[in-house]
């Protein structure tokens, strides 16, 4: 027996595996976004630090799909549906404004990201799940902060009018999307109980 499933026996294995599959999928959704980003940015200084950060999001899929599977899980290789699409396409809308726009529509994903791995992070998880997910949520956090001081460096911080716009339409585009991703969560939580029945 691995530390992992020595270390879970105490815990609702179901609705553990649950949000490991729904942050998987969180970091398949990020991935073609950052994808698409990193294609049209034309500041070479930009398209670096978000080629470091897509690292970090690489990183996270690795790790959470092989807690999955150390769980007994089968880990997603697709994003949410359909929100993962959705983000995809915020992010697409971005591309004729150059990179400003992007940006801004980088914003509007990225809050979601910090934002759902900050309340994961505080979830009582066996210790090195916790840790784990404590250190994506920091992760998360810089990407956030990186990506609000670049677009301060481009005229668009959260002072002025677009900053605003852009920091309103973040939180109702990531608040939607945590409302269905949850939806699908618990589905996903109650299929693995069934599952564990037989």
């Amino acid at each position: 027996m691995t530390d992992t499933e020595t270390s879970t026996k105490d815990v609702d294995l179901p609705a553990l595996q649950a949000d490991l599959v729904d942050l998987l999928q969180l970091e398949n959704d990020a991935l073609p976004m950052y994808s698409v980003a990193l294609s049209a940015l034309r500041d070479p200084a930009l398209r670096e630090k978000l080629r470091v950060y897509r690292e970090d999001h690489e990183r996270h899929a690795r790790d959470l799909t092989a807690l999955i599977r150390e769980l007994g899980g089968v880990p997603p290789v697709l994003p949410h549906l359909p929100t993962g699409l959705l983000k995809l396409g915020v992010q697409m809308a971005g591309l004729p404004g150059g990179d400003r726009t992007i940006l801004m529509a980088f914003i509007s994903n990225e809050w979601q990201s910090r934002e759902k791995y900050a309340r994961f992070a505080v979830k009582p998880y066996p210790p090195a799940m916790a840790a784990l997910i404590g250190s994506h949520a920091a992760d998360e956090e810089v990407h956030y902060l990186w990506a609000t001081e670049a677009l301060r460096g481009l005229g668009c911080g959260e002072e002025t009018l677009a900053g605003q716009m852009t920091l309103a339409f973040a939180r109702m585009h990531g608040s939607a999307a945590d409302l269905v991703e949850g939806i699908g969560r618990r589905s996903n939580e109650a299929v693995l109980r069934l599952i564990r029945r037989r």
